[in-house]
């Protein structure tokens, strides 16, 4: 998304991003940490919406991701949805203003939301258990270290030559650790994802925090 804001200041009161069963991924609230659980409520309310929407939207030359429009509005919010191509579903709700809120600044929004996920769930430490450390290892002698880096080089070396001759295909399950409904809500629990967030709401807002 283009770090210029657009010319009527999006006002955004909340993201939630669902996995494809539905299940909270992550709720942010941009008006505070205790609207949170509000805002968790408002977005669960939109799930009936997103699923009719998402039947009544489906056809075979539409794109792989989905955006799904206005889904509602209530009180003074009005709630968009839209789906990626993975099925992982974002509401996104703004803050009703007098000017008209158009739906090429929402889907840039939902775009640059995605982005975000894409680069929180690339992390390849993401399968470590949270009680791992790194240990330092033993200091070793200059010889030893030659060796044991020469002995890598070869059986590496022996590896490539091996995989060449016998040309094996890589399993999907190899290629694709994971998948959409695998994700886990701690993925996204990072301080990386939520400033890139934060970040967003506030360049939306007219650069206001």
């Amino acid at each position: 998304m283009s770090d210029r804001p657009p010319a009527v200041p999006l006002h955004l009161t909340s993201l939630a991003i669902l996995a494809p069963s539905n299940a909270p991924l992550y709720v942010h609230s941009f008006t505070g940490r205790d609207d949170e659980m509000r805002a968790y409520h408002l977005a669960h309310a939109a799930v009936d919406v997103i699923e009719e929407r998402i039947v009544m939207n489906s056809q075979p030359n539409r794109p792989a991701d989905s955006y799904l429009g206005l889904l509602f509005c209530m009180e003074d919010m009005a709630f968009y949805g839209f789906q990626t191509p993975t099925k992982l579903r974002l509401v996104l709700s703004v803050a009703l203003v007098d000017a008209a809120i158009k739906d090429a600044d929402v889907v840039a929004i939902f775009r640059a939301v995605h982005q975000e996920i894409i680069r929180a769930i690339h992390n390849p430490f993401l399968s470590l258990p949270p009680s791992f450390s790194a240990v330092a290892a033993p200091a070793a002698a200059e010889e030893d270290k030659d060796a044991e880096v020469e002995a890598a080089s070869n059986a590496l070396a022996a590896a490539r030559v091996s995989r060449q001759r016998r040309n094996e295909a890589v399993a999907e399950e190899d290629m694709f650790a994971a998948g959409p409904g695998d994700i886990k809500p701690a993925w996204l629990d990072s301080p990386r994802f939520r400033a890139g967030i934060e970040r967003l709401g506030a360049l939306l807002n007219g650069g206001r925090a």
